[in-house]
């Protein structure tokens, strides 16, 4: 058990956080440029190359972080030749190494000492912040921006700072900045601040959370512009990629592990009348029902409320201390360290399926076009999901969207026999053709018309991602 009662504590204390943050750190720039990028991060990558003040995205932030990580990892190639994965990568890296502490300081705020280191092992031990730390995606940064807001948020309730009020404010525009949706929290701190005013108000606390709130009226109503309204709903409507509201739910538990997520929900309803834990409630539970509803509308990720997480990382510590001071007794203590000891176990054997097994939670796309470049001729055509993979690692090369075959065989034979027999290949993403190709109506004709050149395969997350890579000719 730790104890912190000694003069030494303070030191203890910040020797064992410099520990597991190097722990993690560690882990973030194990193999951050062996994986292959997949879809979402190369339009965010080709993106970020277009990216100016005069032709801004609605969520600035992760192309500003990719255009920004590609000029410090070709400063330090000197260095490190870690290759343009690598690159485009390390600014995300860093941001979920800088998390990590941040959570300390958010469990410690929230609880105590104990309950901050915990969380922050846990976090720097989950495989799937680690994942998105290797990730040119937004999410690591929603992690991070969502953990200082509700840091920020908490202490200036407590304290009735305005200085603190600012941070938070700031901090909430940096994580809306990043992905649109995690605008959730305004709903989620507005409830807990609901809570908090019935509880006790005053004159100075009213006027912190105008401050606060009033900046997020603006843009509500900039919904009614045609341009805004069309992002929100542009690529988001419900379709064959929608998720049912029982698919969000258990991606969310399966990404922080079922193990956390269990001893969370234990935590919060052992002591929901805590100050803390209401406010852990709230910022994870009101987002998660309101994308839950959205679901039903919009095509929703699970992963989209991966910036809720720290809360449960920080409840399942508190669920831990919960079993501590309940077991007074000191021959029980090994019984004691059983829950944080069995956590991280957990947690470390999910690491290890990430780098042994799981190809760092992606499909081998990269590895794909290498085969292909091999055997390739100059007049050969690329037929897959996901063309913009094509134009990132084979740039010169044509391609086309599968769609085209899906919609109508017919006339793509028919194209395809009045170009004298050019040959074709087929990258065959198992995870994406299991959405709109589901009755393998399509990989059937690819099957019959063409061979097998390789087959490369990869599994994560309760998903075959194995790529197959079929020469028709």
């Amino acid at each position: 058990m730790l104890k912190f009662s000694s003069e030494n504590c303070l030191k203890n204390r910040h020797i064992l956080l410099i520990c597991i943050v190097s722990i993690g750190g560690l882990l973030r720039f194990w193999n951050l440029g062996q994986w292959s990028f997949w879809i979402d991060e190369v339009l965010t990558v080709l993106d970020a190359k277009e990216f100016s003040l005069s032709n801004s995205p609605i969520n600035p932030v992760p192309y500003v972080a990719a255009k920004f990580s590609v000029f410090i990892g070709e400063k330090l190639s000197f260095l490190i030749e870690g290759g343009d994965e690598w690159n485009s990568r390390l600014i995300f890296c860093i941001a979920g190494i800088l998390s990590i502490p941040i959570i300390f300081s958010l469990g410690q705020t929230l609880y105590n000492s104990r309950v901050g280191l915990l969380a922050t092992a846990f976090v720097a031990l989950s495989s799937w912040h680690l994942f998105w730390s290797q990730n040119a995606r937004s999410y690591i940064f929603t992690f991070l921006f969502a953990a200082l807001t509700a840091w920020f948020f908490y202490r200036s309730l407590e304290n009735d700072s305005t200085l603190l009020t600012i941070c938070a404010l700031f901090s909430c525009i940096c994580l809306i900045l990043s992905h649109l949706l995690a605008a959730a929290i305004v709903p989620a701190l507005a409830v807990y601040a609901t809570l908090r005013l019935l509880e006790e108000r005053n004159r100075k606390r009213w006027i912190n959370l105008l401050l606060f709130f009033v900046p997020f009226a603006l843009p509500v109503l900039m919904l009614a512009l045609p341009q805004i309204r069309g992002y929100v709903s542009s690529g988001w409507g419900h379709n064959e990629w929608g998720r049912s509201p029982i698919y969000i739910v258990l991606t969310l538990v399966q990404g922080v592990s079922i193990p956390i997520a269990v001893t969370a929900f234990f935590a919060a309803i052992v002591n929901p009348h805590d100050r803390a834990t209401r406010f852990l409630m709230c910022f994870a539970g009101v987002p998660l029902v309101l994308l839950l509803i959205a679901s039903q509308f919009q095509n929703v990720a699970g992963y989209y409320l991966f910036w809720t997480t720290p809360a449960y990382f920080i409840l399942a510590a508190v669920a831990c201390t919960y079993l501590w001071e309940a077991v007074t007794a000191d021959k029980y203590n090994l019984f004691k360290a059983l829950l944080p000891c069995l956590l991280i176990v957990v947690l470390l054997s999910q690491n290890y399926l990430y780098f042994r097994f799981e190809n760092g939670g992606r499909p081998k796309w990269r590895e794909a076009f290498e085969v292909i470049k091999v055997k390739r001729k100059p007049t050969d055509q690329l037929v897959l999901s996901e063309p913009e993979m094509t134009r990132y690692y084979m740039p010169t090369s044509e391609s086309i969207d599968v769609d085209k075959l899906v919609k109508d065989k017919v006339s793509f034979e028919k194209e395809w026999e009045s170009s004298d027999g050019k040959r074709i290949w087929f990258i065959v993403d198992v995870a994406s053709f299991n959405v709109f190709d589901a009755d393998m109506t399509v990989r059937n004709w690819i099957r019959k018309r063409g061979r097998m050149i390789e087959t490369l395969p990869a599994f994560s997350r309760a998903k075959d991602r194995t790529i197959h890579i079929y020469l028709v000719e």
